[in-house]
Parts: C-alpha cells; sequence; structure tokens
C-alpha cells in the first residue's frame, strides 16, 4: 500500500500543482494540499474590503479562510473563500470543469465578498 494510501499523504505545495494532471489534482483531498491566502490575490481583496469597512466606520474586519464555497459561518465573524481561487492551477481545473470561476475577476470576487460581509 502506497503512504498516500495509507493516509499519510505529503501535502501537496501551492507550486507544485501546476506540475500535476487534472486526473492527479481530483485523486487530492483538501487537506492534502498546501494553500495559503498570503501572497495571493485574495489578500489583496481582503485589504480592499478592510478599506472600504473602515471607509464606512465599520470596525468589524471577518476572519477569511479557504473553504469549499462561498459562505458566511452563521455565528461566526468569518468567510469561506473557495480554496481553488487561493491558487492559479486550481482556477484553471475549476474553468474546465464548471466553465467559469465563481469569483474567478478581481470585480466578481469584491460582490461575492462584499456580499458575504453584508451577512454580519
Amino acid at each position: 500500500m502506497s503512504h498516500r494510501a495509507a493516509g499519510h499523504a505529503k501535502r501537496v505545495e501551492s507550486e507544485e500543482l501546476s506540475k500535476l494532471s487534472d486526473g492527479d489534482i481530483l485523486k487530492l483531498r483538501f487537506k492534502d494540499l498546501a494553500l495559503d491566502i498570503k501572497g495571493t490575490e485574495i489578500e489583496s481583496y481582503i485589504n480592499q474590503l478592510h478599506s472600504e469597512l473602515e471607509a464606512k466606520g465599520l470596525r468589524f474586519r471577518p476572519k477569511v479562510f479557504l473553504g469549499d464555497e462561498w459562505f458566511s459561518p452563521e455565528g461566526m465573524n468569518a468567510i469561506s473563500v473557495p480554496f481553488y481561487l487561493a491558487n492559479n492551477r486550481l482556477k484553471q481545473l475549476e474553468k474546465n470543469l464548471m466553465l467559469e470561476v465563481e469569483g474567478g475577476t478581481a470585480e466578481w470576487f469584491m460582490k461575492l465578498f462584499r456580499h458575504e460581509a453584508g451577512h454580519f
């Protein structure tokens, strides 16, 4: 049995994903992906939202985490952003499978992000 099959999978770094086929990526579990918001476009969108909130005199700053879809967990000051938006190769795969990337442009991302922030 391979290490991956035995549950001892090595985490796949973001930059390694560009070397994998669609099929290989689809075999990975979410927890196998070493994705981070830091250093991505998402980080700049968070900063933009914080600036917009500050300009309106609003003090809350939602936490942002990578999940499997857009949502705001009930009772939490947090927003889930789809994990594929943290990596260009995953965005490409999403487009191949779904024919679009929900939140894949700056304008679309911010529209969805503001909507989720509005739940607070």
